[in-house]
C-alpha cells in the first residue's frame, strides 16, 4: 500500500459530509496570515510575535483556525490507514459531499496551530480545535518533512484500526523502518519489534524519550519485560514522543540492541542529587496548561527556591542579573497566581512587572519554556543538582509519576538536542551505589535503569558556565553505556518500581480544589498588594525581606554615626 500511495499522481480525500468551505475563502485566509507564516518559517517570534497577539491580526489567526476546523468534522483523520495515504501522497485533493474539489496548503495545518499555541492565543487553543492539534498538525508536519520521518509512529496513539496490530504495521512504510516479521499476536509485540529495529538503525530518539506513567506492576512476556525503561510503553508512546521536544537525534557512535538492552556511546556529565519535588504542570478545569503559573507556584514564595527555579529553567541562557530579575518576578507574583487558582480565574492572571525590560525578559523566559517544559507533560518535575569535578549546576529532572529513585543517579549526554538546540540529558540509576560511574559504564550487566530526562540545558566551558548558570564537563570522552532491557536491575526482574510510588496527581490539584472564604480572600489580596508594592516601588533590587533588612541596617549605621558625632 505504501508504494501505491507514494507513486500516485494525487490522492483524493473524499468526505461523506460537506466540508463547508470554498476555494475563495481558503485563499483569502492564506493571504491574510502570510506574515504569520513568514514568522513561523523564520522563527522570528520575538520580533514579530507581539503584533499577532492583538487586534486585527489576532482575528485573522482565529479566522484561519475556524476554516481549518471544518476539516475536523469528519472521522477521516481518526483512522490509521488514512495517515499513510496522506503522508505518502505526492499531492492531495479534498472533496466533500458536494463533490467540489479543494486544494489546501498543508502548511496551514501544521503552522497555524503552532502559531496559536506559541503566542498563547487562548481562544484558539484546544476546545473544538482539539482534533487540529492532536491529529492534523502532526500529520501535516510528517507530510511536509518538518519532523523526523520515524515520528509518524507517534501519530498513531489517537487513531483506530480494525486489527490491533495494524496500529503499528499500518504506517511502517511511511516511517521508513519496516519490520519483516508480521505474524505477531499483539500490538505490544509488534511495537517492540519496530522499536528495536528503529533504535538499531540509529533512530535513538526513541530510547531517549521522557517518562510517562505506566502501571505499577510489570511481568515478563515471552522472555521480555512488559515494561522496559528505555522503551516507551505502547499505550503512551505518542505522549512520550510528542512531549519530548526531540526531533532527529544522531548517535555519537555505533548502537546495538539485544534483548531490549540499548548500548550506545555517551558522555558522562555528572552525579545528580535530587533536592526537592516540584510537581506537575498546572492544568485548569478546562484542561489548559499554564506555564507561567506553574513556575511561579514552583517557586513557592521562597527567594532561595525562586533563584534555583530561575537557574534550572533558564537552561544556561541568562546572566546572573537576568536570573535575579526572573527570580524577583517568580517570588513577587506568587500570591497573585495563588489567588487566581483558588478563584478559578486562571485566564485572567497577568504577572506584574516593574518596567518594560522586566516584561520583555519574562516574555523571553516564557517563550523558552514552550520547548523546555514539554518534558513534564506526563511526568513529575524534581529540582536537582548535577555535580562533577569542574562545576555544579541546578537542573530540572522529569521522572515518571510512579518512580522513586533511591540509588546513585548519573546524568549522561547521548547527543539529544531539542528544537531550541539545547541538550536534553538522560538520567540513569546505578544498581550498586558503591560502584563508580566508570565501572558501572563498562559493566554490561546489569544494565543501567533509565529514570527520566532533564529539561533542556547548555554545556559549555567553565568560565561561561559560571556566568550563565550552565554546565561544564570534566570529561569530554565518550563511553559505551548499556540501558534498560532484560538485564536492567529493575525492569528485568519484573520490579521496576520502588516500594512507595509518588501519587500520579497534578501537584496543584489540591490547591485548586480548596474552598476560598471571604477571610482567606482578603488575606491573599493583602499579601498580593504587599508584593505589588515591593516590585513596583523605585530602587527595588532584591526580595522584600532582604530589602527591608538592608534598610534597617543602613538606618542603624546612620543613627550610630550621629551619636558618635
Amino acid at each position: 500500500m505504501g508504494e501505491i500511495y507514494s507513486t500516485a499522481v494525487a490522492v483524493a480525500i473524499v468526505f461523506k459530509t460537506p466540508i463547508g468551505l470554498t476555494q475563495e475563502r481558503l485563499d483569502h485566509v492564506t493571504r491574510s496570515i502570510e506574515g504569520a507564516l513568514d514568522m513561523y518559517r523564520e522563527e522570528s517570534w520575538q520580533e514579530d510575535g507581539q503584533k499577532w497577539q492583538i487586534g486585527q491580526r489576532r482575528r485573522c489567526l482565529k479566522d484561519a483556525m475556524d476554516c481549518l476546523e471544518h476539516l475536523t468534522r469528519s472521522p477521516w483523520a481518526t483512522r490509521v490507514w488514512t495517515l499513510q495515504e496522506f503522508v505518502l501522497a505526492q499531492a492531495t485533493i479534498w472533496i466533500g459531499e458536494d463533490l467540489i474539489p479543494l486544494r489546501i496548503n498543508e502548511e496551514l495545518l501544521a503552522a497555524v496551530p503552532d502559531i496559536c499555541e506559541t503566542l498563547d492565543i487562548a481562544e484558539c487553543i484546544m476546545g473544538r480545535y482539539g482534533v487540529l492539534y492532536h491529529h492534523y498538525r502532526g500529520m501535516a508536519g510528517a507530510r511536509l518533512k518538518l519532523i523526523d520521518r520515524t515520528r509518524v509512529m507517534e501519530l498513531l496513539g489517537n487513531r483506530k484500526a480494525t486489527e490491533a496490530v495494524d496500529e503499528v504495521f499500518g504506517t511502517m512504510a511511511a516511517s521508513g523502518v519496516v519490520v519483516e516479521q508480521q505474524d505477531v499476536e499483539s500490538k505490544e509485540e509488534a511495537w517492540r519489534l519496530w522499536w528495536e529495529k528503529a533504535v538499531r538503525e540509529g533512530h535513538i530518539r526513541w530510547a531517549l524519550l521522557p517518562p510517562t506513567s505506566p502501571p505499577l506492576g510489570t511481568s515478563l512476556h515471552q522472555g521480555y519485560p512488559t515494561f522496559n525503561c528505555a522503551m516507551p510503553p505502547f499505550s503512551t508512546r505518542h505522549l512520550a514522543s510528542s512531549g519530548s521536544g526531540l526531533d532527529k537525534v544522531d548517535p555519537l557512535g555505533p548502537v546495538s540492541v539485544k534483548d531490549g538492552v540499548v548500548t550506545m556511546p555517551g558522555r558522562w556529565v555528572g552525579v545528580c542529587r535530587i533536592t526537592c519535588r516540584l510537581g506537575r504542570i498546572y492544568e485548569d478545569a478546562k484542561g489548559l496548561l499554564h506555564r507561567d503559573m506553574t513556575l511561579i507556584l514552583f517557586a513557592n514564595n521562597s527567594w532561595t527556591r525562586s533563584l534555583r527555579v530561575a537557574r534550572a529553567f533558564g537552561g544556561g541562557r541568562y546572566t546572573r542579573k537576568q536570573i535575579l530579575i526572573i527570580a524577583q518576578l517568580l517570588k513577587h507574583n506568587f500570591y497573585r497566581a495563588k489567588l487566581a487558582v483558588l478563584s478559578r480565574k486562571e485566564d485572567d492572571f497577568r504577572p506584574l512587572f516593574k518596567n518594560t525590560y522586566y516584561q520583555f525578559l519574562w516574555s523571553d523566559f516564557m517563550l523558552l519554556q514552550t520547548t523546555h517544559i514539554v518534558v513534564m507533560n506526563e511526568a513529575v518535575a524534581f529540582l536537582a543538582e548535577v555535580q562533577n569535578e569542574e562545576h555544579s549546576a541546578d537542573i530540572v529532572i522529569a521522572i515518571g509519576a510512579n518512580e522513586t529513585p533511591s540509588g546513585t543517579l548519573l546524568a549522561i549526554d547521548f547527543g539529544a538536542r531539542n528544537t531550541s538546540d539545547r541538550l536534553v540529558l538522560t538520567i540513569v540509576e546505578i544498581a550498586d551505589e558503591d560502584l563508580s560511574w566508570e565501572v558501572a559504564a563498562r559493566r554490561p550487566s546489569p544494565s543501567l535503569h533509565k529514570v527520566g530526562v532533564t529539561a533542556a540545558v547548555e554545556i559549555t566551558d567553565p568560565a561561561r558556565a559560571k556566568k550563565y548558570s550552565a554546565i561544564a564537563l570534566s570529561d569530554s570522552n565518550t563511553y559505551p553505556f548499556s540501558m534498560g532491557g532484560r538485564s536492567c536491575f529493575r525492569c528485568g526482574s519484573g520490579h521496576p518500581r520502588a516500594k512507595d510510588g509518588i501519587p500520579d496527581k497534578t501537584a496543584f490539584e489540591p490547591l485548586r480544589d480548596q474552598e476560598i472564604d471571604h477571610k482567606k480572600r482578603r488575606l491573599l489580596m493583602w499579601r498580593m498588594r504587599q508584593q505589588r508594592h515591593a516590585i513596583t516601588k523605585p530602587g527595588f533590587q532584591g526580595s522584600l525581606s532582604h530589602s527591608n533588612k538592608r534598610k534597617r541596617r543602613q538606618k542603624k549605621i546612620v543613627i550610630r554615626r550621629r551619636v558618635e558625632i
